[in-house]
């Protein structure tokens, strides 16, 4: 892979830890803090808002500075929030860090995904899968250090482990080698039906049905990133400790999916893979929705786990591919609405365990997930039969 495929990794790999540091230590923050579940809501809605800020952002930052100072810069204001986590405990600055947190990740997420997609084009879903098998890694190592630094007993130093990771970052992409090529080796995507939208309103239709798409998985996403502990607690009555498992036993799930899905995407096109991915999705919520032990929810959370991990990046790619003209915008919208998703649901998911407990964030995690899947149905229908438009009006004018 060139270096870039490698640093961009590395970069997806911090923001993996980042994204997952909070939620791990959520219940024992929240503890600490006098506060509730819906403080917790907050923290996630406020890093999610920073994901708005730094969409934007990350088209000025690159216009200003280039790619390299753009990703320096998302590195650098990663590397301080997660650093204020850890030195001060109090509510006001756990809001601001989260805040600033999100700006960071999401200027780097916009940056980075947007320069892979547009200079790796006929190997976008298969390099894209390395670079999201990466964050599912992240957000392995990131419950695992959170669950020995809770069992040290010093459990803010879990938020050194992003920062360390960050700052480093910051100074390799210094000495990164950045530039656009695609040397055509390798694996490439496998063949999907171009899709010919010749009228603006469904272009429009379309592209809000992708962009649904993204906020309603990666507000599914988030609700498993930093509720699950807290549901398994108050569902199953395990410790702290053994709660924070379940989001590396769920990302250690998603790695393995999203090192598979570079291989399924060589084999199945976008669409099936989607609509087979999400009604997995619901199946698994729904059976840990009627579970009663916790060995089996742990199994559940390895399924949970296969089944989404390849859903962001194969929405990512078959949205650039219904629009190739414009891939840079799509590409930040995605982004852009990715935390649209990812503040809007927990928050609501927060808001029903702080005040019905575990069995009701069990049926509305279930009930994103059935969401989830009539969205993936509905954009696959429209664009299946938008790919076969052109084809019927060739043999109708013949």
């Amino acid at each position: 892979m060139p270096a870039y495929v490698w640093l961009a990794c590395g970069l997806y790999l911090m923001n993996g830890m980042s994204t997952v540091a909070l939620g791990s230590v959520m219940p024992l923050a929240v503890q600490h803090l006098h506060l509730t579940y819906v403080f917790g809501s907050d923290l996630v809605f406020l890093q999610f808002v920073g994901y708005w800020i730094g969409v934007p952002l990350s088209s000025l930052a690159v216009r200003r500075l280039g790619y390299r100072g753009a990703i320096v810069l998302s590195s650098l204001l990663t590397a301080a929030a997660s650093a204020g986590l850890t030195a001060w405990l109090q509510p006001a600055v756990y809001l601001a860090c989260s805040l600033a947190n999100g700006v960071g990740m999401a200027l780097m997420q916009a940056t980075v995904s947007t320069s892979l997609v547009e200079w790796f084009p006929s190997r976008r879903a298969v390099i894209m899968s390395r670079t999201e098998a990466a964050f599912g890694l992240g957000c392995v190592l990131g419950p695992l250090c959170a669950s020995a630094c809770i069992a040290a007993g010093a459990w803010r130093a879990n938020f050194v482990w992003a920062a360390a990771a960050a700052a480093a970052l910051a100074v390799l992409s210094i000495f990164t080698p950045m530039e656009a090529r695609d040397a055509h080796e390798g694996p490439r995507d496998a063949h999907t039906d171009a899709i010919h939208l010749e009228r603006r309103r469904d272009r429009a239709l379309v592209l809000t049905l992708f962009m649904l798409c993204i906020v309603v998985y990666v507000g599914v996403e988030s609700c498993v990133n930093n509720f699950l502990p807290a549901v398994f607690m108050a569902h199953f009555g395990v410790p702290a400790t053994a709660a924070s498992v379940t989001v590396s036993t769920f990302w250690s799930a998603m790695v393995v999916g999203r090192m598979a899905t570079g291989w399924i995407a060589r084999k199945l096109p976008y669409r099936p893979y989607l609509v087979l991915a999400t009604l997995g999705t619901l199946i698994t919520t729904a059976a840990m929705l009627m579970t009663e032990s916790a060995a089996l929810g742990y199994i559940e959370c390895v399924f949970l786990g296969l089944f989404m991990s390849g859903i962001y990046v194969v929405t990512l790619v078959f949205a650039n591919h219904a629009f190739p003209d414009l891939t840079g915008l799509v590409t930040r919208l995605v982004t852009f609405f990715a935390g649209l998703g990812g503040a809007t649901l927990p928050y609501a998911f927060g808001w029903t365990l702080a005040r019905t407990g575990g069995r009701s964030a069990d049926v509305a995690l279930a009930a994103f997930a059935a969401l989830l899947f009539a969205v993936v149905a509905w954009t696959g229908a429209v664009t299946k039969r938008k790919s076969g438009s052109r084809v019927r009006d060739v043999h109708l004018a013949g």
